[in-house]
């Protein structure tokens, strides 16, 4: 089995169109195309960019020794993999981050860690806000008073939407 054909078994397994496939590695639909059909080589970064997005063993799709997918505990080692890179925008925050993490002491890494889990924890989680204070309705006329009421329900529904949205992302 050539390259340009696990590329195809990858998309397929994946159940994606061509064009769905590309855009999720940068590459137009005919650019996939051609490398399925031997037409044109996989290059290094077109390797990397569906191994790192399809969880795709590069040995695998490199020479078709091992198994197509990643397992599941070396998904992760692969993910801090591609973080330390030096090609990642981000490397020097990262690499910052662990140098400066690495020289704290025991219970300031305690602090660090629970900041963090409790920060994961409340990830998906909706912060309510705090009610409003009732304002004065006494001096408002009758027209005010009801377009203060659908204000407060156009809010309600807004919120409630956004709600629903996030529930859906979760």
């Amino acid at each position: 089995m050539t390259q340009g054909e696990r590329v195809r078994e990858v998309r397929k397994s994946l159940g994606l169109t061509l064009e769905k496939f590309g855009e999720k590695i940068g590459m137009k639909k005919n650019s996939v195309s051609q490398i399925e059909n031997g037409k044109n080589n996989v290059t290094d970064a077109n390797v990397k960019a569906i191994c790192r997005e399809f969880n795709i063993s590069e040995e695998w799709l490199r020479t078709g020794s091992g198994n197509m997918r990643i397992p599941v505990e070396d998904e992760a080692a692969a993910a801090v993999s591609d973080l330390v890179e030096k090609s990642n925008p981000l490397y020097d925050v990262i690499k910052g981050i662990m140098v400066a993490y690495q020289k704290l002491d025991g219970p300031s890494r305690e602090v660090i860690d629970q900041f963090i889990l409790d920060a994961v924890s409340q990830r998906g989680r909706t912060q309510k806000a705090p009610e409003p204070a009732a304002p004065d309705l006494s001096d408002l006329s009758i027209d005010e008073k009801v377009e203060l009421y659908r204000q407060e329900l156009e809010r309600e529904k807004k919120v409630a939407g956004e709600s629903q949205v996030l529930q859906e992302n979760a």
